[in-house]
């Protein structure tokens, strides 16, 4: 049994891993790409990233995996992203009809004890008609010979695992987790970003890499994304409400700055009433998560777009009331605008959404 702490318990956890092992280390994490691994473990054996497996995903579990990752997102959201994919990781896990492998690797990636990350972007993106799916993957004895690149995922180090999706020459696509410890396995970092320096982001090359049948996640990934899609994009709004939130509560702390701004649009306290409400729409599309149609998928994509325009809005509001205080480099401002940004851009980013919504 994985040991889930009360959501009480939990949520003065979390806060004190943000204040002893988070907070002091925001320049580094943002500046210097400094990975928060203590958080991540720590987080994981508060109970962060177990509560949407089982049975309890469409009954709140979804809901408290989200407000973890917006609690800690109020602070930094490169933990928070990093939280992400450890939860995203969990999801695809807990929905496998692989017991074997849901019972060797879910345990531990629940309880943060092995850490990793998703790289579904790219499928994500050609299924959507942005792209091609970039690994491609052979039948052999006993599993699968993968090769291919992806350009960016997510919360890897050498001992991190990820899901990912290949595809095979006659056009069916298989998803598998991936051992970064693998032979044939590469990680570099072959850029830096101007936010979300600390989140381990790199490109990863298979060459030829051996994908044991054991490790297989979905023989038929077509048929799996639609089970896993909603509460992919679903988790991504703790992002969104942590990046809000936190420029509220910059706002708020800022009181020459507040007064000085009061007649400046998206006031603090209507940038907590937003978050609230999309909150409230979360826990309502949570409940259908496992609703595998199109149109259940649209809704949640609409949620996800308002999220990110809402953690765009929310920063920029903080960035004009503290005007030039907030335009110095390394500024709190600067961060999370930085960070918001990101919100936008992640698969799905705005333009992916408003693609889809525009086909339907």
């Amino acid at each position: 049994m994985l040991n889930v702490l009360e959501p009480r318990g939990e949520a003065a956890a979390i806060r004190d891993i943000v204040a002893s092992d988070i907070r002091p280390n925001l320049h580094a994490i943002d500046r210097d790409g400094v990975y928060p691994e203590t958080a991540m473990r720590r987080l994981g054996a508060a109970g962060a990233f177990s509560h949407h497996i089982g049975n309890s995903a469409s009954d709140g579990g979804l809901d408290r995996a989200i407000a973890a990752m917006a609690e800690v997102g109020e602070t930094c959201l490169s933990t928070a992203f990093c939280m992400w994919c450890q939860d995203a990781l969990a999801w695809y896990l807990d929905r496998s009809d692989n017991d074997s492998l849901k019972r060797r690797m879910l345990p531990a990636v629940a309880s943060g004890t092995r850490l990793g990350g998703t790289g579904l972007s790219n499928p994500m993106k050609a299924l959507a008609g942005i792209g091609r799916v970039a690994l491609r993957g052979e039948r052999v004895q006993g599993g699968y010979r993968v090769t291919g690149h992806l350009p960016w995922v997510s919360n890897l180090g050498d001992d991190h695992s990820f899901g990912a999706i290949f595809a095979l020459a006659d056009g069916r696509l298989v998803m598998a987790l991936i051992r970064c410890a693998a032979d044939g396995v590469t990680l570099a970092q072959n850029a830096h970003f101007i936010a979300l320096e600390g989140t381990r982001t790199f490109s990863v090359l298979l060459r030829d890499v051996f994908i044991p049948d054991g490790d297989i996640i979905a023989e038929d990934a077509t048929a799996f994304l639609p089970r896993i899609r909603q509460g992919f994009v679903l988790l991504q709004l703790g992002m969104a409400l942590g990046a809000a939130r936190g420029a509220a509560s910059i706002m708020e702390s800022d009181a020459s700055g507040r007064s000085a701004a009061a007649w400046l649009p998206h006031p603090p306290e209507a940038l907590r009433e937003r978050a609230a409400a999309l909150a409230k729409r979360a826990s309502q599309l949570a409940r259908s998560a496992d609703d595998p149609s199109r149109s259940a998928f649209l809704d949640v994509l609409r949620l996800r777009l308002d999220g990110s325009w809402l953690a765009l809005q929310a920063t920029e509001a903080a960035a004009l009331q503290f005007g030039a205080r907030g335009y110095l480099k390394g500024s709190d401002v600067d961060r999370r605008r930085r960070e918001a940004l990101f919100v936008a851009l992640i698969t799905p980013s705005i333009k992916h959404i408003t693609q889809e919504l525009a086909a339907d």
